[in-house]
């Protein structure tokens, strides 16, 4: 089992466990980890398990995904490795079998966690507005106006060419 310890801009560390299949993280709601920042991409990264490792994937980020300071298309992840999503710091941190956290000293301490899709104090700052997954009310009734709208003006060009006599020889 792993964590991820996220640093806010405030101070603040939001601690998130990572589970053994795939996690993906973004902007976009539909991520498993929601970061809502305006230098996070809409699906910036994912973490996964494979043959025994926790990897980190970049998904074409605008801004990157970097690894102790290094900027990674992929790579495994070791404890205390340091990720950085846009310009959002975060810490990997590896967990034994009694989901105590394992410190370099040999010893373990306990985390505490907190598990949440969104962090509670990430805000969006972003001048775009965030995309939102539920439909305008309204939409259909544009798009079905525009589609009246359209077969009116192709009735009446149909009209208008079968109206024209032809010249006589």
């Amino acid at each position: 089992m792993a964590k991820l310890l996220i640093q806010m801009p405030d101070g603040q560390e939001i601690t998130h466990d990572l589970p053994e299949d795939k996690t993906t993280i973004g902007r976009r709601p539909d991520n498993s980890l929601q970061i809502e920042d305006a230098s996070v991409s809409s699906h910036h990264a994912e973490i996964f398990f494979e043959n025994n490792a926790f990897f980190i994937q970049d998904l074409d980020s605008t801004n990157g995904t970097y690894l102790n300071g290094g900027q990674i298309k992929k790579a495994p992840l070791n404890h205390d490795d340091e990720l950085r999503l846009g310009s959002i710091v975060t810490q990997f941190k590896s967990l034994n079998d009694s989901g105590e956290l394992v410190v370099d000293d040999g010893e373990a301490e306990s985390l505490e966690t907190v598990t949440s899709r969104r962090p509670e104090n990430f805000t969006c700052s972003s001048p775009l507005p965030i995309a939102s997954d539920a439909a305008d009310p309204r939409a259909m009734t544009y798009l079905l106006a525009a589609a009246a709208i359209g077969l009116l003006a192709i009735g009446g060009a149909v009209y208008m060419i079968s109206q024209i006599q032809p010249p006589a020889l």
